[in-house]
């Protein structure tokens, strides 16, 4: 792994984090549902970061850490922002 993808990987992660974290005080803030959906959505990207940079630095994890979990992480906080911006 080269420096740019490991310095991409640890912003995917920063970013992700802040963004959850903001949102998540805005669904306390107004305890409006679809900010609670998108909300999930980036926490569920966080999640991923996470996994990702814990398979970074620990090669143990690496055959729990597929192609599936990652592409199935994206699809669900994917459907998350879908539904957060779907208009009854």
């Amino acid at each position: 792994m080269n420096e740019i993808e490991l310095f991409l990987r640890f912003s995917f992660l920063g970013l992700s984090t802040v963004i959850s974290i903001i949102s998540l005080i805005s669904f306390l803030k107004t305890k409006e549902i679809k900010i609670a959906f998108a909300s999930i959505g980036f926490l569920l990207f966080t999640v991923e970061g996470i996994i990702v940079s814990i398979g970074v630095f620990s090669p143990d994890v690496e055959h729990f850490i597929t192609t599936e979990v990652l592409v199935g992480t994206t699809f669900i906080s994917l459907i998350f922002f879908y539904l957060s911006i779907l208009k009854r």
